[in-house]
């Protein structure tokens, strides 16, 4: 099969994300003619790319088959007009891609949360033959609502509409959420959905011992839809206990946090720029904690952040106040600790009860390593999707 990915993020681009992209792309590769349509790496910020570091797959850094737009507007600008710009710039130029070259391919793979990409390649006249493929990462708009940082009230009637249209438009579905099933079958009933969960290759798995010092760790964007308010607090709460914890941060409000840190002169709590996922994964692995947190919001606590399968395929034990299909994983596997909506307390209570309970801890270890083999693997996962993609109807 011939297929084309698109998607805003792409290696060597840090984030979850990204890093799906980039594996879906090496492992379809390995049985099918597989292109991308991306843009340059500019997340979140496009002078980091500089550093060799970043770039380190030589299959893709040689691949031929890597398309990338340029772009005349920053997609990084700190005005939302100029925000929207970009947005509109790529759905523009991925709309005339597709029109023009659909014929070529047998399926279009587009991936969210940036609906503009799907809109562009979706709402138009199809090539006879040509799948639509689309992978819901994110519920939007209903987390851009729930943001709280743009008001769309005026329009949201009509961006469900559209959001309904997207999901009639598409062939196929693919999920990195189970709970994101339900939501899409209210919406349209009988549409075929994969769920296919963020995953570690065998090259990527690797474990440490228990580390001597304990540490609680926190990896990965600190923006919208993460509580910067709960880290606040889990940084005084941790400090008032004299337990390290170690922030990984980018984003929004990474330089804010790490303002915030210094500001009140912390011991314990120490913050670190973004690296490359090679290095957060060394980190994490030498931890005996990954936390994760997301706003007290339906949409958000009923996600499955990449963070949380860090943990897992590190066999660190996870924390964290997710809900839905999250914390029943968690909680049926026992790998850590999973209550929605949970408070500060109850975080840092699920800390202690690890750090006291050292046998605690290597069983929670060794659950996680067991569930990355059944669940979290992108050789067994792959055969999967190939499987949805190539059959009509898929069960």
């Amino acid at each position: 099969m011939k297929i084309l990915l698109i998607t805003q993020n792409f290696y060597p681009e840090i984030g979850s994300g990204a890093n799906r992209l980039k594996n879906l792309y090496i492992q379809l590769s390995k049985k099918h003619d597989v292109e991308v349509l991306t843009t340059n790496p500019s997340y979140p910020n496009a002078k980091m790319y500089d550093e060799d570091k970043y770039w380190s797959n030589d299959q893709i850094n040689h691949s031929k088959n890597i398309m990338r737009l340029k772009m005349r507007t920053d997609k990084q600008s700190k005005s939302m007009a100029f925000r929207l710009l970009y947005y509109f710039e790529l759905a523009y130029k991925v709309r005339v891609y597709v029109k023009k070259y659909q014929h070529m391919y047998d399926a279009v793979y587009v991936t969210s949360p940036n609906i503009f990409l799907p809109w562009a390649a979706f709402f138009q006249k199809r090539s006879k033959g040509v799948q639509r493929i689309l992978e819901v990462r994110d519920l939007w708009p209903d987390s851009v609502r729930d943001v709280e940082k743009m008001n769309i009230d005026l329009f949201f009637p009509i961006l469900k509409f559209m959001e309904k249209m997207l999901y009639k438009q598409s062939d196929k579905i693919v999920i990195n959420n189970e709970g994101f099933r339900k939501y899409i079958n209210r919406m349209i009933k009988k549409k075929p959905i994969l769920f296919l969960p963020n995953a570690f290759t065998e090259k990527e798995i690797g474990f440490e011992d228990v580390p001597d010092e304990f540490q609680v760790i926190y990896t990965g964007n600190i923006g919208f839809a993460q509580s910067y308010e709960k880290l606040q607090e889990m940084a005084h709460k941790l400090e008032e206990n004299k337990i390290n914890f170690k922030i990984i941060g980018y984003g929004m409000n990474a330089h804010l946090f790490q303002s915030y840190i210094e500001y009140n002169n912390f011991e314990y709590i120490t913050f670190e720029e973004e690296k490359t996922r090679e290095e957060c994964l060394v980190e994490i692995r030498n931890s005996n904690i990954q936390l994760s947190i997301l706003k007290d919001s339906e949409v958000f606590l009923n996600v499955l952040p990449g963070k949380v399968i860090d943990g897992i395929a590190s066999g660190v034990p996870v924390v964290t106040n997710l809900g839905g299909y999250t914390s029943d994983l968690i909680n049926e596997y026992h790998i850590g600790y999973a209550k929605e909506k949970a408070t500060v307390y109850d975080l840092v209570d699920a800390i202690m009860e690890v750090k006291s309970n050292k046998e605690l801890e290597l069983i929670l270890r060794e659950n996680s390593k067991e569930l990355l083999k059944s669940h979290f693997l992108w050789e067994s996962n792959i055969e999967k999707l190939e499987e949805f993609i190539h059959l009509k109807e898929f069960k």
